[in-house]
This record gives structure tokens, sequence and C-alpha cells, in this order.
């Protein structure tokens, strides 16, 4: 059986993770024409992981995403970016991840997530494991792209 672990990232894997994020976000840019906001940075994953909630997956011994954590309270968490590299898909290692990040984070009781309007998958995968959609957000009022907001009580 597959083991998915958490490994907290330091500032030596910005590289890494751009380049795994570049990778697992690649059909997004090719449907809507660019990567989300900031991802092609790697000072901007040096910035990410200095606030000690950005982490490395692994599946096994290998690496397969990353996730990155913005806690807005001590009972709120924002999931900004979360992503397993298009080989490491459909392996369970998705809700390995969450469930693992429940138990890291005990005192969290609201996580929140925006997912694109046409990410299909990624509404089925948060539903599954709880998120409920609350609402939509249309970042660019000029261009036909929206955002859907999901949250998930404990």
């Amino acid at each position: 059986m597959s083991k998915v672990t958490l490994e907290l990232a330091k500032a030596q894997h910005a590289s890494l993770l751009k380049a795994l994020v570049v990778k697992a976000f690649q059909a997004d840019f090719e449907q809507y024409g660019s990567f989300p906001p900031h991802i092609e940075s790697t000072p901007w994953h040096q910035q990410s992981i200095e606030s000690g909630h950005y982490y490395i997956i692994k599946h096994d011994s290998q690496t397969a995403g990353g996730i990155l954590l913005v806690p807005k309270s001590l009972t709120d968490i924002e999931v900004k970016y979360f992503f397993i590299t298009p080989a490491f898909q459909d392996k369970r290692i998705g809700s390995g991840t969450i469930a693992l990040l429940e138990k890291r984070y005990p005192d969290v009781l609201n996580w929140s997530l925006v997912t694109p309007y046409k990410a299909f998958r990624n509404h089925h995968f948060y539903q599954k494991l709880g998120y409920k959609k609350v609402g939509e957000i249309q970042p660019e009022p000029n261009e036909n792209f929206w955002l859907f907001e999901y949250q998930k009580t404990i």
C-alpha cells in the first residue's frame, strides 16, 4: 500500500516546487491561457515557503506535488495552491494529503479554497471530501473566467 507523507518545504525546494506546480497546472494553462498567479516565480515560492505552511507531498519516497496553506486565524485556513503532478494523479494522494493536514491542524474548524469553474475533477474531489460550494468569484470583470469558492467546516 502506498504511503502519503508531508514535508515542510525549505528554501532550497523553491525551484523544485515551481517546476512541479507548472507541470501540474499545464492543463489549466492550455484551457485558460495563463497559469494561476505567481506560480512561475521562484522568488514567490521562496517567500511562500517562509510562511511555514508550504508542504511537499510525497508518495512513498517520490515527490508528487505540493500544498500551500494560508492561515486566516487559529481556526481558519485557506488552501491557496494544491497540486499533484499528472504522473501521480488518481492514486488517492490528494485525499491522503487532506487527511494528514486535518490531523496536523486539529484546531482548524474551517477550510476554504477556490478552484476554476471548469475544473470538474476538482469539484468532484473536494465535494467527496466534504467541501461545499459557497460562492463564485469573477477575478476580471471583462473576462469569461470564474472561480468557485469551497468551504469545509469540521
